[in-house]
């Protein structure tokens, strides 16, 4: 495992992506502050400078890379327990790619790549920081310290705890992508709740039933359940 981090960067997928070439497998990087942090569809990631875990890792094993839909969630479930290894309850996982605590947002997950290339898994975690405008933000938002009655965190030993978390889940990973089924199904914050989902040119409109073990979005609309594999959510009604 490698790790790169800085002071101030760009954005540490950015990084990645002009960098994979030279770099191996389980490259991981992280920064204090990105001046240019997004999530998904360009949105930008605001994060306080030296507040929380921002880093992007690089997976360049082919195995991996072809089953690139389970990797957002695999990822999700990283940080999950993670956080409940923190004493938090009532963590749960948003498909496709974010965590939530007591209802709020604490972490956003970013895949990005070029297959059948290089993968790149970028997370940004709400760790120290309190203020958050949410008016300004489409989920309400929390972090570590919140959740934990205001209690302050060591950002570097923080980032070390995770980095080690996804670099075993990858070294010790013998292709068994239901490990986490069970997991998953049991923290998923969309179950049973109506939502508007975008997906392709369609949008669908439906009751949240569960997630399959492809990590499909399976969706009641009334006359049958669809299933969803790729798509952003625009509303819970």
């Amino acid at each position: 495992m490698k790790h790169i981090h800085f002071e101030e960067i760009d954005s540490t997928n950015t990084y990645l992506k002009k960098e994979y070439q030279n770099l191996d497998n389980l490259t991981f990087v992280t920064a204090d502050f990105q001046s240019s942090g997004h999530g998904r569809n360009t949105r930008e990631w605001h994060a306080n400078k030296g507040e929380n875990i921002l880093m992007s890792y690089l997976i360049k094993d082919k195995n991996i890379i072809e089953h690139f839909s389970y990797v957002s969630m695999f990822s999700a479930v990283i940080v999950a327990k993670y956080l409940e290894s923190k004493g938090l309850e009532k963590v749960t996982i948003k498909w496709p790619n974010d965590v939530y605590v007591n209802e709020k947002k604490i972490a956003g997950i970013l895949l990005e790549g070029t297959y059948p290339n290089y993968l790149i898994v970028g997370i940004g975690l709400n760790l120290n920081q309190t203020d958050f405008d949410n008016k300004e933000l489409r989920h309400p938002a929390t972090s570590l310290k919140l959740e934990n009655n205001g209690g302050s965190f060591n950002i570097e030993a923080e980032r070390k705890a995770l980095i080690s978390l996804f670099n075993d889940l990858w070294a010790d990973f013998k292709g068994d992508w239901l490990m986490y089924d069970n997991f998953i199904k049991k923290h998923n914050y969309l179950a049973k709740k109506r939502i508007k989902l975008s997906s392709g040119a369609s949008i669908i409109e439906g009751i949240v039933e569960d997630i399959d073990s492809q990590c499909n979005l399976l969706i009641n609309i009334g006359k049958e359940i669809v299933k969803i594999d790729s798509g952003e959510i625009i509303e819970i009604l």
